[in-house]
Parts: structure tokens; sequence; C-alpha cells
């Protein structure tokens, strides 16, 4: 993957610039700040975005060469073309570019980089009180109390990229949920049925807070979650909090990130005391781990996008690098390209030291 950060000048474009052209790949280690990636090629192997008149030069620079690359000039019109679209039809044009096939992956990327650049204006997600009456009304229009996920699929029929800022303004701060993090069981199958959440461990009447600023929507007892809490959040995401003890907050009670909420235990469908917990967006369960570093008590970034999918959403933070395995690769050589470990690629991607990567799989890397 070539994340080579852009020079200002055209010096360096000329034959450099073509990432799909089949040159050598770069050795160099990967900057670590890459928006999610499909294949490992953009339209530009410098990943800073270029503004109309520098896009123009490249692009007049290209037409130069003794072989022109017809592949990348018609593809890198098109970006130029696309770049007055609105987000929204961005991403309905880029489900589209998906299904054509590997062949866009490079006009796919370079949009992504183009979407992430855009400024996240933070108040189209601020639904505070002072404009309706419960966080994020403006997306739900609805406010339950009486069960945890009242929401159908109709909700997220329109969506195909949301970008959500977690924390920090008006959204307020991130708590780790538990003073300790002795993780259980991660989200995903298991046992042959779909885990929606991650376990942690906890002793009975350890305090569970928290993860954001928002407010309770529901408290109570629900079939295999026992005593559970839901808060929703400012920005629209929802957390929910199971088996617990005691409650310590009611429906309509505004809360803190890091403030207590119940006391943890081992209600409903439980082996043993433990705080299941998990991330729902209009109802969709999220993998908690793409949103959260469990191993630091930290978010992993503080801006996400949530793709949508077939089955619901796929959660990418910014700073989130895709990588694809090629022939010959192994675990400790993919973590050291990355300067990372073998234990994070495993913990990011749900999978064990000793799995066997396929050429063509996707791993998460931080």
């Amino acid at each position: 993957m070539k994340t080579i950060l852009l020079s200002l000048t055209l010096i360096g474009w000329f034959g450099a610039a073509y990432a799909g052209g089949g040159g050598n790949e770069s050795t160099s280690k990967p900057v670590r700040s890459a928006v999610v990636l499909h294949g490992g090629e953009t339209l530009l192997n410098k990943m800073q975005l270029l503004n109309d008149e520098e896009l123009e030069s490249f692009y007049d620079s290209l037409c130069t060469l003794p072989d022109t690359p017809e592949d990348l000039l018609a593809q890198l019109d098109f970006f130029m073309e696309v770049r007055t679209l609105t987000r929204e039809e961005l991403g309905f044009l880029m489900d589209s570019l998906f299904e054509a096939g590997s062949t866009w992956y490079p006009l796919i990327n370079q949009l992504n980089l183009y979407i992430k650049s855009m400024e996240l204006d933070e108040a189209q997600f601020d639904f505070s009180a002072d404009s309706t009456p419960y966080p994020a009304h403006l997306l739900y229009k609805t406010w339950s109390t009486t069960i945890p996920h009242p929401y159908g699929p109709e909700l997220i029929a329109g969506d195909t990229v949301v970008r959500l800022k977690l924390a920090g303004g008006s959204f307020g701060a991130f708590a780790f949920p538990l003073d300790k993090c002795v993780l259980t069981s991660h989200y995903g199958h298991r046992w042959g049925r779909f885990h929606k959440g991650v376990d942690l461990d906890l002793q009975v009447w350890d305090t569970v807070r928290s993860v954001f600023d928002g407010m309770v929507r529901f408290v109570g007892f629900h079939g295999a979650y026992g005593r559970a809490v839901v808060v929703r959040h400012e920005n629209g995401l929802e957390t929910l909090y199971a088996h617990l003890h005691r409650y310590h907050v009611k429906p309509g009670d505004r809360v803190k990130a890091g403030q207590a909420i119940a006391a943890g235990g081992s209600s409903g469908q439980s082996t043993g005391s433990h705080l299941h917990f998990e991330c729902r967006f209009k109802g969709v369960d999220i993998n908690p781990m793409h949103i959260i570093d469990f191993r630091n008590k930290a978010l992993v970034n503080n801006k996400v996008s949530l793709v949508k999918t077939k089955t619901g959403y796929v959660a990418s933070p910014d700073g989130v690098i895709m990588h694809t395995v090629k022939k010959g690769e192994y675990m400790r050589m993919i973590a050291d390209l990355y300067g990372t470990t073998c234990d994070k690629i495993c913990e990011q991607n749900s999978i064990k030291r000793n799995s066997y990567l396929r050429v063509g799989q996707k791993l998460r890397i931080l």
C-alpha cells in the first residue's frame, strides 16, 4: 500500500503517480493515518488530496507520457466529475462501483479518501435536549422505554455511509465501562450462534459506567440479557449493558461518560458474572472492537464511518488500514510491516495466532 504524503510540487508525479499500473510495490511502512482501503490501491499513490487546479495539472501531465495510462485517465476524469456530489450521493455511487468489481477499487479508495477529507459537521449529529426531547431524536423519531431494540429495518433503508463523531465538544467524553478490562468473549459467531457484543469479566457489584454522554432509554429485565440498561448518545449510537445486578439509573436520566449506571452481576442467560456490552446504531449491532480499543481502554479513533452492508453496518474508524494478504505472507511478516503485533491483529480480526491466512483475505490493521 502506497501512502506516501504528497509534496506540494509536481516533481515525481510522472510515472510514480499511477498506483494501478503494475509497478513494484513500495517496501516502506505505510503511514498509519490511512482511511479503510480496498485492494490496497488508489488512483494516486500519493495520498494527500489535490485541489481542482492540481488535479487538472496532474491529469495533463499524465497525457504527456509516452504510454498514456488510459484506464487511469478514465477513472481520474470520473473522479474529478463526482467531487461535486453530496456525501449521500457518493455513498450510493460507491455501492454501485463495489458491485462492478475490483477493477474499480482504485477509484473507490480515492473516493473514500475524499469522503474522509470532508469536514465532519458536528451540528449534523448534535441532537441536544435544547432542540429535541431525546438524543438523536431526528434520526429515530421514536423513544421506547419498554424494549431494548424497538426499531425496524426501514430505519436504515436509505443509509450508505454514515460519519459519526464519538467524543469531544458537545458529544462529551469517553470512559471505559469497567475499572479493569478482561475480555472473555468477542463479537461474532460463537457456539453456533452470533454473539452481538463482547463480554467483559467482572465481580458482582462491580461498577458499570456509561461509555459516552447520553440519556437512559431502557432499564429492565429482558430475556437472555437479564437486567439491562440501554443508553442513547448524542450522535445516535446506543450502548447496551446486560447481566446486571442492580440499577443506578432510570429511563430519561441524563448521564455523563464515566457515570455509574449499574452494578455488574450474572442475571439472565449467564454462566458467571460478567458484563455483556453492545454498540448499536438504529438498532443494528456493530462490533464494539471496531470502535473501542479494549487493550488500552480507549477509542480506536474519535471519528468513525459506518458503511452500510447487506446485513447492517461495518464500522471503519479513521486510521484503520485494510491489508490484503498476498501469497507467501504470514502473521509475523504482516505485523512487522505495519509496526504492530500479532496479538493486536488477531484481536481486531477475531482470529487466532495459528489461524490460516488465505490469499486475498482482508485484515484490519490499527
